[in-house]
């Protein structure tokens, strides 16, 4: 038996055009948050779409990546951009629409997965302090801190660099993290709370190496970063 059939989609099917009536009548059931639908979505078109990209010499755990991504991006929307599948217009089939989504979110992130977040890391430096040795601190460190802050990152593990990403290139929240991880928000947490103790513990190695200090006035550096507002935003309460 079927787990979706077009009778069942409600008015999406214009009565004279036949093509693709069943993937349009199953993205409008995707998009009603169907498990059945969900279900055939995954085993009809992002399955096979991830196996065609590892096909094309992808790794593995970046083609997961990006069906995890493309999985929130197709039926949930992120930030300000709806779901992906109410721009499926019946033109082409399901399965190359899902494709193309998730060889493009594939491609951004072999890309981005070892490019530094630059904006983000600009942004967690230039509040200005209210204590003011940490303003001169600020003024005084700033270069050292982001080039600490920028061979951390590229020094990350990539499931490290892939959940802090979805924050500071994604603009994700933790609710929206545990929906692309099927997890509860609290391991969401713990897991972006892991990728930003590792990259501040990597940031404290280049610091201490570079400027040969001891471990109290690398601690009082990175309270710049911690103290930050943009800081703060990847560690909600």
């Amino acid at each position: 038996m079927a787990l979706w059939s077009p009778s069942m989609a409600g008015g999406i099917v214009d009565e004279d055009d036949t093509e693709h009536r069943d993937d349009r009548a199953l993205v409008e059931a995707c998009l009603a948050r169907s498990s059945a639908a969900l279900a055939r979505l995954d085993a009809e078109a992002l399955v096979p779409a991830g196996e065609h990209a590892r096909s094309r010499g992808m790794p593995a755990a970046l083609v997961d990546d990006a069906l995890q991504l493309a999985r929130v991006r197709l039926v949930l929307g992120d930030g300000e951009r709806a779901p992906g599948l109410q721009t499926y217009r019946g033109r082409g089939s399901l399965a190359a629409f899902v494709r193309t989504v998730v060889l493009r979110i594939a491609i951004d992130l072999t890309r981005r997965d070892r490019e530094t977040p630059y904006d983000g890391i600009d942004a967690m430096l230039a509040d200005t302090q209210t204590d003011p040795e940490l303003e001169y601190m600020r003024q005084q460190y700033a270069p050292v801190l982001r080039a600490a802050l920028k061979a951390a990152w590229q020094a990350l593990a990539a499931h490290d660099r892939f959940v802090l990403g979805l924050q500071l290139h994604e603009r994700l929240d933790l609710d929206a993290i545990a929906k692309l991880y099927q997890v509860h928000r609290a391991t969401a947490a713990r897991r972006a709370a892991t990728a930003r103790a590792s990259l501040i513990a990597l940031a404290r190695d280049h610091i201490r190496t570079q400027l040969a200090v001891g471990d109290t006035t690398v601690d009082s550096i990175l309270r710049i970063v911690t103290t930050s507002v943009a800081w703060s935003a990847l560690a909600p309460p």
